[in-house]
């Protein structure tokens, strides 16, 4: 089979690009996004809130162009819903919802974790124990606003060690909503201590390169996390 010629015949190369990166400040469509975000995973903006275009325009001081975009975005991520009829709201989480999260988390999270260590090997995690001893803090001082990051991040530093693209960007998908619905289940029912020593279990695996280990240990974190998500949700029905 003749190979394929990508480049024409006589054309020289192109120049190597020398060109700095572009840098721009964050748009206002960013800044609605971030700041709605951030409200929403704290709880400010609770699940079933209305999201009404022209107040937050007036609250943030923006037309209501940006304000649409960033809703869309946030539609994206889950966090958000957007109704024909009843207009856009902060996302109400169920039963089928905490299933399906936790389900798609389990079928990769736990062998992206493996293949990390299997890669590795016995391997220091800095980021993640930092993100760890972070989360000890907060739990210690009372102030656990900011836990779901500390343990998105934990989770993070983790999977993306298997350097697996695909994995990565799916598990990626799923941050803002896990933090979402963990956050609000940490409100109802605080589950601050077991999780941190499941985590402190993971990462003890994960730096003896304990492959098998890991897997199961992360497994077993996801699975529990939504039973008690489950339970928890539906005793305020």
């Amino acid at each position: 089979m003749p190979s394929i010629d990508y480049e024409t015949p006589g054309t020289p190369p192109p120049p190597p690009a020398a060109l700095p990166p572009l840098r721009q400040p964050a748009s206002r469509t960013d800044r609605v996004r971030d700041a709605l975000r951030q409200a929403i995973l704290d709880g400010a903006l609770p699940p079933g809130r209305a999201l009404v275009e022209r107040e937050l325009a007036e609250m943030y001081g923006v037309s209501k162009t940006p304000v649409r975009e960033a809703l869309k975005q946030l539609q994206s991520t889950g966090l958000v819903e957007i109704n024909a009829y009843q207009g856009v709201s902060v996302r109400k989480p169920d039963d089928r919802l905490v299933r399906e999260l936790y389900t798609a988390r389990c079928a990769a999270e736990p062998e992206a974790v493996r293949l990390a260590a299997e890669q590795r090997g016995a391997a220091v995690y800095p980021e993640a124990r930092r993100a760890l001893d972070e989360a000890a803090v907060l739990i210690g001082s009372g102030e656990t606003q900011g836990l779901g990051i500390a343990n998105r991040r934990f989770h993070r530093e983790l999977y993306t060690a298997c350097d697996n693209s695909f994995l990565c960007g799916f598990l990626d998908q799923l941050q803002d909503l896990t933090a979402f619905v963990a956050g609000l289940g940490w409100r109802l029912r605080a589950t601050f201590e077991e999780e941190a020593a499941e985590h402190a279990a993971i990462l003890e695996a994960m730096e003896q390169g304990d492959a098998d280990r890991a897997e199961q240990l992360t497994r077993a974190h996801i699975r529990k996390a939504q039973q008690t998500l489950s339970r928890t949700l539906g005793d305020e029905r």
